[in-house]
């Protein structure tokens, strides 16, 4: 078994802009990466979508804001196609809009 110390022997031959620079490549490589729907996905999204509508269903919806993940479960109350966005009621008198496009998952809570 080779033991090493590895990365603590080799920064003191590195700039400390390299370092910076690995250190930044080391943030960006957790972040998530945004995918598009494909077609059967986003089928299955309208049909638990309108069964949720239609039987008063609680939905779990999982979304991109700002380039991260959001989550937000309750009930859907309306869904504006013109702006393209589902209004979901988590408490009475609270609301979330989310828009169609930022939709990463939708699941059913049971």
């Amino acid at each position: 078994m080779i033991r090493d110390r590895g990365n603590i022997k080799w920064t003191a031959m590195m700039l400390p802009e390299h370092i910076q620079q690995l250190r930044e490549w080391q943030a960006e490589d957790g972040k998530a990466v945004r995918e598009t729907p494909d077609e059967q996905q986003l089928e299955e999204w309208n049909y638990k979508i309108g069964e949720s509508v239609e039987r008063g269903l609680p939905l779990s919806i999982e979304f991109w804001q700002c380039s991260e993940v959001r989550k937000v479960n309750g009930f859907i109350q309306k869904i504006d196609a013109f702006q393209g966005m589902l209004q979901i009621g988590m408490k009475p008198g609270l609301t979330q809009g989310v828009p169609f496009v930022d939709i990463k998952s939708i699941s059913e809570i049971e």
